[in-house]
């Protein structure tokens, strides 16, 4: 298991929902984490290792979760923007703006439900995995004049996958 490097057409994919609560999907979660850890991240989606798979792995405080088929829905209106890096653009740190508080809808690899609420740096991350689920990346939320500051750095990662 690798991690796929921006310039990849994966990366741009929606996930197909899981409807497998097995061995598979426990094994595939475990080394998610494992490649997460190795690669010093807080959150890892499956996209990013080449899965079209709704599922994302993410270090919430002392812990690491993974949760399915995950839904977000802010919870107030209130945003903030702050820097954020992803596995998949290495190098790259822009500022990017989210919801404050949210409430993540998904699933556990058991297929039992969750509904928590989140804010701050947790519901970040959240809000960062989930946007690589549905094929977006940090450099979709930035402005256009961003964006062109970085593209040879951009150009560079895609070169190099």
């Amino acid at each position: 298991m690798s991690i796929v490097k921006y310039g990849e057409a994966v990366l741009r994919n929606k996930t197909k929902p899981v409807v497998d609560f097995d061995d598979r999907l426990r094994k595939t979660i475990e080394q998610m984490k494992a490649k997460m850890f190795e690669a010093n991240g807080v959150g890892l989606a499956a996209t990013q290792v080449g899965l079209d798979l709704a599922l994302f792995v993410a270090k919430l405080g002392e812990e690491v979760y993974a949760f399915v088929n995950p839904v977000i829905v802010p919870l107030s209106m209130e945003k903030n923007k702050d820097e954020e890096g992803c596995l998949s653009v290495p190098g790259v740190w822009v500022e990017v703006e989210r919801f404050e508080r949210i409430r993540l809808r998904a699933q556990y690899p058991d297929g039992k439900e969750v509904d928590l609420e989140l804010e701050g740096y947790h519901a970040r991350i959240v809000q960062h995995e989930v946007d690589h689920l549905n094929g977006v990346l940090i450099i979709d939320r930035i402005p256009p004049k961003k964006r062109r500051e970085i593209s040879e750095q951009l150009d560079e990662i895609a070169r190099n996958n």
